[in-house]
């Protein structure tokens, strides 16, 4: 019976949307690694995440949803793949792109801080 009670709570967890779950069950980056990635601002359409590494700092892996990245700093950053080969980035300062979603842990590999900011777009009523 426990068993069952268990499974019941895991698929209704994974059903449910990231930010109405339980704290032990969020895997949004804000809450697996608040001491890097930052909401710094919400709305019905979009989230933004401000994201800071120290100098080789490196981050949990997270599952980084769909984005718009804009550096704020020159980043030379590698990129830490769970079951993948990790690969580098480098980025100058005032670089914009997009961000297909994907499962990662992020390495500083300069002397100096970066930091970037992510806009992530929200489904909600835009009407």
């Amino acid at each position: 019976m426990r068993l069952w009670l268990v499974v019941g709570i895991l698929f209704a967890a994974a059903g449910a949307r990231t930010q109405d779950l339980p704290e032990f069950f969020n895997t949004h980056p804000t809450a697996l690694d608040s001491a890097h990635f930052q909401r710094v601002f919400q709305n019905s359409f979009v989230e933004v995440i401000r994201v800071r590494l120290g100098p080789h700092e490196r981050t949990a892996s997270v599952d980084l949803p769909a984005h718009v990245m804009t550096c704020v700093t020159d980043q030379h950053v590698r990129l830490i793949y769970p079951h993948g080969k990790p690969t580098e980035r480098v980025e100058k300062a005032g670089y914009t792109g997009w961000v297909e979603r994907d499962d990662y842990g992020i390495e500083n590999l300069e002397d100096k801080p970066v930091e970037w900011i992510l806009v992530v777009p929200r489904s909600g009523d835009r009407g």
